[in-house]
This record gives C-alpha cells, sequence and structure tokens, in this order.
C-alpha cells in the first residue's frame, strides 16, 4: 500500500490543536458539572433572644451546610462566632463588645435575618424536656430568674404555667392545658426572653374506641413525630407498632391481648394518654332478613355488638361489600345492590369479622313470617319478593311437610300450617327458585293443662309445684286442702296414701328427691311431710312454719323458708336436723341449689324480693342479679331489673329460670355471669294460643319438662299451664 506522505504530514500539524480543544471541551464539561446548587436556607426559630456575652444562641432551620468556616455572622455589625452546625442548626456565641440589635448570618454572599438579640442579665439556656403533655413538668435553665418586684412569669406558646418552683438559674413550670406547640417565654422585672420551642402533645381522640386484637386504630392528636419508631405507642400497657405516622395522626393495630384501658403515646420518653380502647367480642348475628331477593330489597341483620357508627360496619355478600345505610348496637340496615352472586354474608366491626349464613342473588325471598310460631293450622303470612300470582306456582313447607295455600300476591302468601306440624325451615319454591325463611317456624305457644278461670278443678290460688321422674306434675291446691296430680297425658287426680286421698291445713310448698319422694310442707301444722312412692304418709320436719321448699338432688338436704316475716331459711339433713341457714332474711319465694351447694334465692328484707341472691355454703351471700329497684330490663347483674320474683328453678347446671310476676315475664339467668334474658313476656288475662297472643294471669311457679316445654302455675287463673318452645 502507497502512502501520501502530503497529507500525511499535514495530519501531523492538526494533532496539537485537536488535543487542545478536546480538553478545553472536557474541562469547560467538569466545571459546568461540578457548579453546586443553589443553598436553600431557611430559618425557622432561635433561642435564647437574650443574655450576655458568650450566651450560645441556637438558629433552628433547614439547608444549612456543615463546614462553619463558610459562615459569618454579625449583630449590629460585631461579628459573632459560629461554633458548630449542621443540616439542621447553628449554633453561635454572643461576643463581649456587642451590644442589643439585630442578629444575622451570612453565606456565598447573601444575608440571612435571624432576628433581635438582647444583652441582659436574663437568659434561657435549656428546656427538659422538650416535649410533653398538659400537666407535665417542665425545667428550664437559664440566668436572672430572681426578681424582687414579683415572681418570674412562664409562657408556653404564649399561655401562662403554673410555676412550681424557682430560683434564679432553674425555674420547674407545668405545662397547661391545650398550649399547643411554640416557644417557652420567661418574664421577669419587665426583662423578656424567648427560649426553645416546646412540643406539646395530646391524644385528642381515637376511632374506633373498641375492638379486639388487629383492629386497626386511628389516634388523633398534636406534638406525635413524623418517623415511625419516634412515637411509641401501647394499649393499656401492651405495645404495637405504629403503622403511618404525622404530626396530628398515628395509625396502629390493637396488640394480641389487648385488654379494656387507655391508649397511650410516649415520645422522648415522655408519656401522654387518651381515650380508653374498650375491648368487645366479635360480633354477634341473629335473625338476618331476607336470605334471598332482587336489587332494592332492604337487609336487615339483627345482632350484637354492632358499632352505633355506621362507617365502623362492613358487610359483605359473596365478597362484595355492600354499604350500611343505618347502624345500632343490634341492627344493621343496607340495599341489596344486585348482581353479587350467590354467596356468603360476612360482618366486620372494627376489622373483626363473623360468618353468617348464604345470601341468594335472585328474585325469590321471604323477609318475614307472621306468626313465628303455633301449633297445626295456624295462620301464617309469609311476606316476601318473587311470589306467583297462580297459587298453584307457589310450594310451601314447613320443616318438609306441605302446608295448605289460601291466599296469594306478588309479596304475601297465607297459609295453613301442616296439621302434624314440627319446628323448622319453611320454604317456599317457585319455578327453579327456591327460598328460606331467614328463622325456623316453631311448634310454640300456650296450651292449659288443667284449670281455668271459669274451671272448678283447682281452688283460688294454687301453690308451688314439683315434677317426678315420669314426668307427673304435682301441685299445691291450699283451697282444697290437697295435693293434685296431673299426668302427661292430662289426667288429674289427688295426691293418696295407702290408697287414700290425702288431705292437709295448709299446703304450701311441694319437691320431690331423685327417688319419686315427696315433700309437702304444710304451713298451718309447721310440718313437712313425706310421702314415699309405696303410699307412706310421714312427718319429715317440723318445729317452724314452712312455705317454699327444694331439695338439693345432689345430697338430700332440704331447704325451706320461714312464712313468718324475716325469719330466714332452714336446712333440713336427710335424718331430719333442722339447722339455719346463714345469709338469707324473708324469703318469700322458690328457691334453687345448685350441685356445688349454693342456694339461689329472693329475699324480701334485702332486696324487696326483685333480685337473684346467691349464698354460699360458707354463708357468704350478694345479688347475682338485679338489685332492690323494680322495673323490667335485660342486663348483667345489677343492669337487670325485675318486679316482684315467684320462683326460681334451675333449667340446666348453668341457666336459672326466674318467674317474674309483676311483669309477667320468664327470665333467664347466666349462673357465670348474672347476664339476664327474657325467655317469654306476656300479657295479663288468659288465653291459650301462640306465644304472641297467649295471655297469664300471674306466674306463680316454674318447671320444666323433659321434652323441654315449661309448666306453669298460672294462680289468679287457677290453671296448670304448658308452654310448648319446640
Amino acid at each position: 500500500m502507497r502512502i501520501n506522505m502530503r497529507q500525511s504530514k499535514k495530519w501531523w500539524i492538526l494533532l496539537p490543536a485537536m488535543l487542545l480543544a478536546l480538553v478545553t471541551l472536557v474541562i469547560s464539561g467538569c466545571k459546568k458539572n461540578d457548579k453546586l446548587p443553589p443553598l436553600q436556607i431557611e430559618i425557622k426559630s432561635y433561642y435564647p433572644n437574650s443574655g450576655q456575652a458568650g450566651t450560645l444562641v441556637t438558629i433552628e432551620g433547614t439547608g444549612f451546610v456543615t463546614n462553619i468556616n463558610q459562615y459569618k455572622a454579625d449583630i449590629g455589625g460585631t461579628e459573632v462566632e459560629v461554633i458548630s452546625a449542621t443540616d439542621k442548626a447553628l449554633v453561635v456565641r454572643m461576643p463581649g463588645a456587642g451590644k442589643t440589635g439585630k442578629l444575622n448570618i451570612k453565606i456565598e454572599d447573601k444575608t440571612y435575618a435571624v432576628g433581635d438579640f438582647s444583652y441582659q442579665t436574663l437568659t434561657l439556656t435549656k428546656l427538659f424536656p422538650v416535649n410533653g403533655s398538659a400537666g407535665s413538668q417542665v425545667r428550664i435553665s437559664g440566668a436572672g430568674f430572681s426578681s424582687v418586684s414579683e415572681p418570674a412569669a412562664v409562657y408556653f406558646n404564649g399561655v401562662k404555667a403554673l410555676i412550681v418552683s424557682a430560683a434564679d438559674t432553674v425555674l420547674v413550670a407545668e405545662v397547661p392545658k391545650d398550649a399547643g406547640s411554640g416557644p417557652v417565654v420567661v418574664k421577669v422585672n419587665g426583662m423578656e426572653v424567648k427560649g426553645q420551642h416546646f412540643k406539646y402533645q395530646s391524644v385528642l381522640g381515637i376511632k374506633p374506641m373498641s375492638g379486639g386484637a388487629n383492629t386497626r386504630v386511628v389516634i388523633k392528636g398534636s406534638g406525635f413525630e413524623s418517623t415511625l419508631d419516634g412515637n411509641l405507642v401501647d394499649f393499656n400497657g401492651k405495645p404495637t407498632p405504629v403503622i403511618s405516622a404525622t404530626e396530628t395522626e398515628l395509625v396502629v393495630a390493637a396488640p394480641a391481648g389487648v385488654e379494656t384501658g387507655a391508649v397511650s403515646v410516649t415520645i422522648n420518653g415522655q408519656q401522654f394518654s387518651g381515650p380508653a380502647f374498650t375491648v368487645v367480642p366479635k360480633p354477634v348475628l341473629g335473625l338476618i332478613t331476607p336470605l334471598s331477593g332482587p336489587k332494592g330489597t332492604e337487609m336487615i341483620i339483627n345482632g350484637d355488638i354492632f358499632s352505633t357508627e355506621k362507617d365502623e360496619n362492613k358487610v359483605f355478600i359473596n365478597n362484595t361489600e355492600v354499604p350500611v345505610t343505618s347502624a345500632t348496637k343490634n341492627q344493621l340496615k343496607l340495599i341489596l345492590p344486585g348482581g353479587t352472586g350467590n354467596g356468603l354474608i360476612k360482618v366486620v366491626v372494627n376489622d373483626q369479622a363473623t360468618d353468617g349464613p348464604q345470601f341468594k342473588d335472585q328474585t325469590l325471598g321471604i323477609s318475614s313470617m307472621t306468626p313465628e310460631n303455633g301449633f297445626g293450622g295456624t295462620t301464617v303470612t309469609i311476606t316476601g319478593t318473587g311470589f306467583s300470582p297462580v297459587l298453584s306456582d307457589n310450594i310451601v313447607t314447613f320443616n318438609g311437610l306441605p302446608a295448605i295455600l289460601k291466599s296469594v300476591t306478588e309479596i304475601t302468601l297465607v297459609v295453613e300450617t301442616p296439621a302434624a306440624l314440627t319446628s323448622g325451615e319453611v320454604k317456599v319454591k317457585v319455578g327453579a327458585q327456591e327460598a328460606v325463611a331467614p328463622q325456623i317456624f316453631r311448634r310454640a305457644g300456650v296450651k292449659t293443662l288443667i284449670g281455668g278461670p271459669n274451671s272448678d278443678q283447682l281452688g283460688l290460688n294454687p301453690g308451688d309445684m314439683a315434677l317426678d321422674s315420669h314426668d307427673n306434675i304435682y301441685v299445691t291446691d291450699p283451697n282444697n286442702n290437697r295435693v293434685v296430680k296431673i299426668t302427661p297425658q292430662g289426667v288429674m287426680s289427688v295426691l293418696q296414701a295407702n290408697g287414700a286421698d290425702i288431705y292437709f291445713q295448709g299446703p304450701s310448698g311441694i319437691t320431690i328427691d331423685k327417688n319419686d319422694n315427696i315433700y309437702v310442707s304444710d304451713s298451718r301444722t309447721n310440718e313437712i311431710r313425706k310421702i314415699t312412692p309405696s303410699g307412706q304418709n310421714l312427718l319429715y320436719a317440723s318445729g317452724f312454719m314452712p312455705a317454699n321448699i327444694q331439695i338439693d338432688h345432689n345430697t338430700g338436704l332440704l331447704y325451706a323458708n320461714d312464712k313468718n316475716n324475716n325469719s330466714g331459711m332452714y336446712k333440713i339433713s336427710t335424718s331430719g336436723t333442722v339447722t339455719k341457714v346463714a345469709g338469707p332474711a324473708w324469703v318469700r319465694a322458690r328457691m334453687a341449689i345448685d350441685g356445688a351447694g349454693n342456694v339461689y334465692y329472693a329475699d324480701e328484707n334485702r332486696t324487696s324480693g326483685n333480685a337473684v341472691m346467691k349464698v354460699t355454703p360458707s354463708g357468704s351471700s350478694f345479688a347475682l342479679a338485679g338489685s332492690s329497684d323494680i322495673g323490667y330490663q335485660d342486663g348483667a347483674g345489677y343492669e337487670a331489673l325485675f318486679y316482684g320474683i315467684n320462683s326460681i328453678i334451675f333449667s340446666n347446671p348453668g341457666e336459672l329460670l326466674v318467674a317474674d310476676r309483676n311483669n309477667q315475664a320468664i327470665r333467664a339467668v347466666e349462673v357465670a355471669t348474672g347476664k339476664v334474658t327474657t325467655l317469654a313476656k306476656f300479657k295479663v288475662g288468659y288465653a291459650d294460643g301462640i306465644l304472641q297472643d297467649a295471655r297469664f294471669g300471674e306466674i306463680a311457679d316454674l318447671a320444666v319438662a323433659k321434652d323441654g316445654s315449661i309448666i306453669v302455675v298460672d294462680s289468679r287463673n287457677k290453671a296448670v299451664r304448658k308452654i310448648f318452645l319446640q
């Protein structure tokens, strides 16, 4: 290959110029890239604003550089020494030759005005702590606090504080209520000094105020740290991590094992508390209606432990959230949106979820039945949507048995329950769609076994009652001086001994032991008689005026109250020995005894017969439910109200049934908690039929049959009646 030498020589001549141009370009590029962005310094506060030579002044803000050699500072033209710098604060030392004036700092030929500084004996050097809540104490260090004219005054963000103690160099002040965050100012002898900003901290409220573990809680307040780890939160002493934080709001989740108590926040070692967080169980779901239906239908969810704050309740149908339109503690309402599909109903209250029944997204639905209980042949109106106006197109069953349709519209069905009715589900089928009623239909109601206001089977005011192992009912009939026996088939006879009717002078109480021995108290003869299954009539105990009696089936001990006023209760051993029971004073109602020997009774002297009292074998007595106040109210312990107790019996080992005389009600009492609920409440009068229509004169005594039905002595109607519940 041949090289053009002339061209080669020209290339070497140009090379130095090309290299110089390249170096120049690189250098200029480096200079351009190395240029620093302009400073963005912002001064937020400084303290103190007065003092003497050597006073250290802290200037707080943002955007400072950390090289103190880049700063110049002056006061009224006199140089001020900069002694330290961070990106958030500068510290300068006031000169000896300085005079009161304006403090400035200068960097990169730009001057920043800090504020006025006064040369005087009064200065403020330190606060401890620099944060806290109302009522907490702050130690203020400085100089010149003493005064001969009037005490020093301290202000937190303009609000005057109470000074707890004072010396020339130290003041202790109490943070005033609602002060807010801001500088601390001390005033003495006409002088004033502004110190460091104090961060006022408070919890103004929490939402929600109840829930359980993992409930998400928003804490509103002031003075919080914006960093998560700067805030320590606890629920009644149990810590929980912070999920998000601003100066006015913290978000946390209630910790595992949370207990009812105050929610507290700790910042820089200073703790301040807010309202109490109340631990409640998951929501309890009761009747939900309807369980199927079209768009626009109102769904009502009954239950307990809902929030009265509408937004704290969430309802899901087949995982689709449906907005709640109204909320109370016991009921939620919403409008079906349609298109949810078939699926589970779920209620979530403050992050605590309870699953309900299945929902069908269809036009056919049942919202209610009237009545909800009855016997065979009862007329029932079913209300809902999607019924066929053609009578024969609707098929209605009660626990699988077909009902007789009497009339129909698109929203109502009137049917007659089947003769062989049993408790169970009610279903309506129209074409391919099937709807289930939100509650079962119970074969329930009231029937009179014997007696009645116009009957002479029993005399006036029949007394107590007991059942033997064969469900035979025995009732004292004091007006006729006898005890009557009623078989499960409803056949009535008089209690006999050795083949002859037994007559007493004043039969009052009756009880039967596990061997079917019958005990009858005769208050006029001051005796308790024992009638054996073989027909023997024996004297069992005497020496006081016995009224209501009850047997302890575990020990065979018999308990009897004395009919005389304020005469208490006695315990009779199996050998007939009579001893006084410590505790009860004036008992005028049937008592109950549990397996541990605790006695449950109503005491006229202590609670006017309006509470269920409990006395232990050791003699300790207290009110389990109710008080001396009269009324009608369900609830736990003293919250519950009764109005004259006639009888207390056990329906099962954990539950008492109470005949609430003047409320015409049968109340259930949970033994473990004293919680009272109403099992049935009636109007005054006399009527059999469904539970809603039945009427009673006076519920004098109760007994529970083997099938769960409740037998009632209705004393004013001279009747023994049976409440069917299933």
